[in-house]
């Protein structure tokens, strides 16, 4: 496919054009050729998950005012695979008739978490305890880790601190236990000029998740919610139905559609949600694809990735009904160097130790009913390096299939998971 420069003079080729080019956009592409929709990629790397599946690369960051023009110039409509972007260059081109699906207000809500859970507390919706911790112009470290621990003195030891910007797959995020850590964690984020909120450690009951898309005038579908094992901040596998009862999942799927009308989201918006103490609470949520429903690849009539093209392209909406009563996405990840498998939460590493999950493959594709998705990236310790799915009718035996392909590319297996039940 065409790689450009950020300085090229692009061809009107593209239907969509993709921000990021990691694996959500690969999906997304993969997605877009069976339907014959053209697509381009705004990557870092010419090596970058999606480059390979896209019909148009343009090289460059969502900083590179100039490539992001390169990318406006050659597409009918932007859309994104990760919340890294630059909200005044966005801006701008939104300015100059780029048409951004998301548009900038759900970008605002989605990149920075203080706006998110304003916003969402503002429509009446359920979130954690929180407060912002910016303190006055100037405000010294001091003053900031003193606020901090006012609110820990009215919510209890420990608190959840998070950037309100840049952080993902747990990163930007700490428990803290006393005002010692209180003030370590605030003299690092200051010192990388970080922005800071603090919110309750919730005891949670079930981590879930309800993927929806939406169009621009409203029309809405969702998935049923699945349950989440997010394991030292990163998913580490998804299971639908899991332990979300008929009830909950009707309440989580009704409050995930009222998110969707706060955010004003055209595309898909995953809604991550605490399940606690008999409440639910919105925990983040992402305006673009999300790995909890990579399982609609094979385990729904429609996939995230086909509704969130047709969502930005304003094409009818695909029916989101599972195809089978139980499934089960685990994720693929790059094992501990070496193979040997225990640091941290990690147990065993499964087959292919340190190498690419590639040289797995074949033990893989012999567990019955097993669809693997390898992401074309080069391997390295916790690096994702693709997911598997199984459908079927009992969840226990689907669950402990995927995890055995998932280990046969050489994931390793979170000592905390427990694989005899579902």
């Amino acid at each position: 496919m065409p790689e450009r420069e950020n300085g090229s003079s692009p061809t009107p080729t593209a239907a969509v054009g993709i921000v990021g080019a990691g694996q959500l956009a690969r999906m997304v592409c993969e997605a877009a050729s069976v339907l014959s929709i053209r697509t381009a990629v705004l990557a870092g790397h010419h090596d970058d998950a999606a480059a390979s599946v896209a019909h148009d690369v343009v090289v460059g960051t969502p900083a590179d005012a100039i490539a992001m023009r390169t990318m406006a110039q050659c597409c009918d409509v932007l859309t994104f695979d990760h919340e890294q972007v630059d909200l005044g260059v966005l801006a701008d081109l939104e300015r100059a008739g780029t048409l951004l699906r998301p548009g900038l207000e759900t970008l605002r809500m989605a990149v920075d978490k203080a706006q998110m859970r304003a916003r969402l507390q503002a429509g009446g919706l359920p979130v954690p305890a929180y407060e912002v911790l910016d303190g006055p112009p100037g405000a010294s470290t001091s003053h900031v880790a003193g606020a901090l621990e006012a609110f820990a003195s009215r919510y209890g030891w420990p608190v959840v601190v998070k950037a309100t910007r840049g952080g993902y797959d747990g990163k930007g995020v700490w428990v803290v236990h006393d005002a010692g850590e209180a003030q370590r964690v605030v003299a690092g984020a200051a010192a990388n000029a970080t922005p800071l909120l603090v919110e309750e450690l919730v005891k949670i009951d079930i981590e879930l998740a309800v993927v929806v898309a939406r169009r621009a005038d409203g029309e809405t579908v969702a998935w049923p919610p699945v349950e989440t094992a997010q394991i030292d901040g990163v998913c580490r596998e998804v299971v639908y139905p899991g332990r979300v009862p008929p009830a909950l999942a009707r309440e989580a799927s009704a409050l995930a559609r009222e998110v969707a009308g706060v955010a004003g989201v055209t595309g898909v918006l995953a809604v991550e949600l605490f399940s606690a103490d008999g409440r639910l609470l919105v925990n983040e949520i992402a305006a673009r694809p999300h790995n909890s429903a990579h399982w609609t690849i094979e385990g729904a009539t429609t996939s995230q990735f086909e509704n969130h093209l047709r969502a930005v392209l304003d094409l009818p909406l695909g029916d989101t009904s599972p195809i089978a009563s139980h499934v089960a996405s685990v994720n693929i990840f790059g094992a501990p160097s070496g193979g040997t498998g225990s640091t941290g939460s990690t147990g065993s590493t499964g087959s292919t130790g340190g190498r690419g999950p590639g040289s797995g493959l074949a033990h893989a594709l012999a567990v019955r009913g097993a669809h693997v998705h390898l992401y074309g990236k080069a391997p390295r310790p916790g690096r994702k390096l693709g997911h598997v799915t199984i459908c079927g009718e009992d969840a226990r035996d689907v669950r402990r299939r995927a995890w055995a392909a998932a280990t046969a590319l050489g994931t390793p297996v979170p000592a905390s998971l427990d694989l005899g039940t579902p």
